[in-house]
């Protein structure tokens, strides 16, 4: 039974090394920016799935008419911004400056949102949800990310998920924020409101 706070914590450090290691390449090491390109698309949007479709909304659900409800919001609106950035990483010609410019804009963001979770909504969470809560949220978490993996890693299925990324990243904030709401609502009432 992973903890989802744990899971999503081991998630960006996984994200971060890889940023790490895009940022240390040169123009001349083409084939290895677009190996971790793909790497870091694969690893974000996995990672964003399971928040969005399981942790958000039940953070959302827990946070709801409070200060903290604003955590979920700023959260989302920044995986839209990098849900823009990212296919313009994607498109740069891997030997130009843009691409080490996009990079780095697509390092500070995820570095920044990820700082804001793990300080702000992590520790808010710690203290709405018990830890069999956290490790329910985590198995979830966990049945989620599996299929998602199955996804990225059959061939035939591999279509079907770009088409899904696209369709996402053209979704507007407010329908994935009424998505959130809706998965919420669906929430068991333990997982909603107060402890």
């Amino acid at each position: 039974m992973p903890n989802a706070i744990t899971m999503l914590k081991s998630d960006h450090a996984t994200v971060k090394r890889l940023l790490r290691e895009l940022d240390e390449t040169t123009e001349r090491s083409t084939k290895q920016r677009e190996a971790l390109v793909s790497q870091i698309e694969r690893e974000i949007k996995m990672h964003s799935q399971i928040e969005e479709e399981v942790f958000y909304p039940a953070f959302k659900a827990k946070t709801e008419n409070t200060d903290a409800e604003d955590l979920f919001y700023e959260a989302a609106e920044e995986h839209h911004v990098v849900d823009m950035v990212l296919p313009a990483l994607k498109s740069a010609n891997p030997k130009s400056h843009e691409f080490g410019a996009k990079a780095k804009v697509l390092k500070d963001l995820i570095e920044h949102h990820i700082r804001e979770e793990e300080t702000q909504m992590f520790a808010q969470a710690r203290q709405l949800f018990s830890d069999e809560q956290l490790r329910e949220l985590g198995d979830l978490m966990q049945a989620r990310k599996d299929a998602a993996e199955a996804m990225w890693s059959n061939p035939l299925l591999r279509p079907v998920k770009k088409l899904q990324g696209v369709a996402h990243k053209m979704m507007p904030t407010k329908m994935k924020t009424a998505k959130a709401t809706a998965i919420a609502k669906a929430l068991p009432d333990d997982m909603r409101g107060g402890r």
